[in-house]
């Protein structure tokens, strides 16, 4: 498995299935889009997306809370 350095960076993340505790054997996949995007993924299916927003952006979905 190749190793990746730790990357921050400010976003949307949504979670797309009811997470459990405990554990799971399964397969788990994630996938980094060139543009920042993250897929995270459990048995095929979508768990977690991560997208990078800019600054302006985040600020902006602030005040809409």
């Amino acid at each position: 498995m190749k190793a990746y350095p730790e990357t921050q960076q400010k976003g949307l993340i949504t979670i797309e299935n009811d997470l459990r505790t405990g554990g799971l054997i399964g397969d788990f996949g994630i996938q980094i889009a060139k543009d920042g995007r993250i897929w995270i993924c459990m048995n095929g299916v979508s768990v977690i997306r991560f997208k990078p927003l800019d600054e302006e952006m985040i600020e902006l979905l602030k005040k809409g809370d």
